[in-house]
């Protein structure tokens, strides 16, 4: 009797281990095609001598998120899981492996070519002499070609289910920069987009190839995904069944040749006089002047072109800004805020800096990071960017291209509506300029 009771016993435990919970995907999953990706629509981009442009030289960035796919949205319920999973739901991210201009060369650390340009991270695009870094940010991660797992801490309890939505899959931040290299012909798994878009003197080039850049998929129960840590150029199981989200430059980026500007000097920091939460809370303010140089060639400076420059926010800052309700209509930020604004007690709150521009006494905004549109050709300050020529013109280099300088004073404030509390004020920003 006793063998008897046990085995009944091991019948129950192993029919107990089945009843296995399993999550299941609630949308078509088209989003993994080529043509269907979520688009990085990083704008113009302008390569001229590298005498302006050296190798390394930014290109442009970009936050991107996969809601911004064809027939997603931030609510789109994409996967529905048990509670009980809320510990095993990963995402899966790396670069399209396979593909010559979609991810299979690192061409800023030398893949493919004899030329190692020190850039880790960067890869080949349809694009000559261009290469693409993309950064996972809830994990910090670079992608690569190798699938990287992070685990999905946000989602929406509904009963006694979670829905991950397209809001909470991770943004993903987009950066261009020069190589010296174009990718090889031949090597890797695919070349969809045959040769490369490089147009010629100051024509324009659309990024016409659909290949994604990259895909996040999703690893749960239930779900077909690959392995963390196998190659993305041959490891591709998740696209046989339409699990995940692609990303790519396909109709979000245009290039140009030889009209281009550089950023040459930049105060690199501008220190504000001590000021009281209280003096702040009166109308007082902090002011301190700092200057930036930009370089342009004769042919961006001409009278039909627009060339810009524009003082661009992080994207932890722009993502702040967001939730104070400090961003234009039009993607620019009006208050630039200190890294770690709300989530370090040590830094003051309700408390930003804003820009005037010393040459016409205007305010002046951020550039943020969605898109930054610039406007039409002479509207000023559209997404945060101003013309070059409005700065002071200092010499001529001789190599048919011109230094202007742009004097600008940062004004230590309260945010509008709030009251400054103490603490330190420590932001960061970076100079870019573009040429329309």
């Amino acid at each position: 009797m006793k063998l008897s009771m046990i085995g009944l016993m091991l019948v129950s435990l192993l029919g107990t281990s089945h009843a296995q919970a399993q999550c299941e995907q609630l949308y078509n999953g088209v989003q993994t095609s080529d043509g269907s990706s979520a688009q990085i629509s990083i704008g113009r981009v302008s390569l001229t001598s590298t005498h302006l442009q050296p190798v390394g030289s930014s290109l442009g960035s970009v936050l991107v998120s996969a809601a911004n796919a064809p027939g997603l949205s931030g609510e789109t319920v994409l996967w529905q899981c048990d509670q009980a999973d809320r510990h095993q739901i990963y995402e899966l991210f790396a670069t399209n492996g396979a593909d010559r201009v979609g991810g299979h060369w690192e061409i800023g650390a030398g893949a493919g070519t004899s030329a190692n340009d020190g850039l880790p991270g960067y890869f080949a695009t349809y694009f000559g002499y261009v290469s693409l870094k993309l950064t996972h940010l809830n994990s910090g991660k670079t992608f690569t070609r190798y699938w990287q797992e992070s685990p999905i801490s946000h989602y929406d309890v509904v009963g006694d289910k979670i829905q991950i939505k397209g809001k909470h899959l991770s943004m993903v931040q987009a950066e261009l920069a020069r190589v010296s290299a174009l990718p090889p012909a031949s090597g890797s798994g695919s070349d969809q987009c045959a040769g490369i878009a490089q147009g010629a003197g100051s024509s324009v080039a659309a990024y016409t190839c659909t290949v994604p850049n990259a895909y996040i998929q999703f690893k749960g129960p239930g779900i077909v995904s690959d392995r963390a840590g196998t190659d993305a150029n041959t490891s591709r199981t998740f696209l046989g069944v339409r699990n995940g989200v692609a990303f790519g430059l396909r109709g979000g980026a245009f290039i140009s040749y030889n009209a281009a500007c550089a950023v040459r000097s930049v105060t690199p920091v501008v220190t504000f006089a001590r000021i009281s939460s209280q003096q702040l809370n009166t109308g007082q303010t902090s002011e301190s002047d700092f200057s930036i140089e930009l370089e342009c060639n004769d042919f961006a400076l001409n009278i039909t072109t627009q060339s810009l420059y524009g003082i661009q926010v992080s994207p932890n800052a722009y993502e702040q800004a967001q939730k104070l309700g400090l961003v234009t209509g039009d993607g620019a930020v009006t208050y630039l805020l200190s890294t770690g604004y709300g989530s370090d007690p040590s830094i003051a709150t309700g408390v930003g800096i804003r820009l005037r521009q010393n040459a016409t006494g205007a305010d002046m905004n951020f550039v943020g990071q969605a898109g930054a549109p610039v406007g039409a050709v002479g509207n000023r300050g559209a997404g945060g960017w101003y013309p070059i020529r409005e700065g002071q013109l200092i010499s001529a280099t001789g190599t048919g291209a011109s230094v202007y300088t742009q004097s600008i004073t940062a004004i230590l404030s309260a945010l509008p509506g709030m009251r400054a509390r103490a603490g330190k004020v420590d932001a960061v920003a970076i100079v870019r300029v573009r040429v329309q």
